[in-house]
């Protein structure tokens, strides 16, 4: 996907329910070994969370314009696809367009 021009953004947007810190984000990164950007909320807040309400969730966004195009949402019970599996051949589409 970054092949062909996308960029992945990730928000650690809870920790246990509440607000994610700077050391939970390091931590997450390190443990999972993640190799895109991962940012959370400034601290003590959850906005994110609470805007999408799901804490497994994934969003294409325009740059151009900053609307979000496209939005599903995965299993928070670790089963199925996650939300970026399921959105992966759409993005790939809306990048070859």
């Amino acid at each position: 996907m970054v092949d062909a021009g996308g960029a992945i953004v990730e928000v650690l947007a809870s920790n246990g329910g509440g607000a994610p810190t700077k050391a939970n984000l390091n931590a997450w990164v390190t443990t999972y070994n993640v190799p895109v950007t991962s940012v959370i909320d400034s601290p003590s807040s959850t906005k994110t969370l609470t805007f999408f309400g799901i804490r497994e969730t994934c969003v294409v966004v325009d740059v151009r314009t900053m609307k979000i195009v496209k939005k599903v949402n995965g299993s928070v019970a670790g089963t199925g696809d996650s939300s970026v599996k399921q959105l992966i051949p759409e993005i790939l589409k809306l990048l070859a367009g």
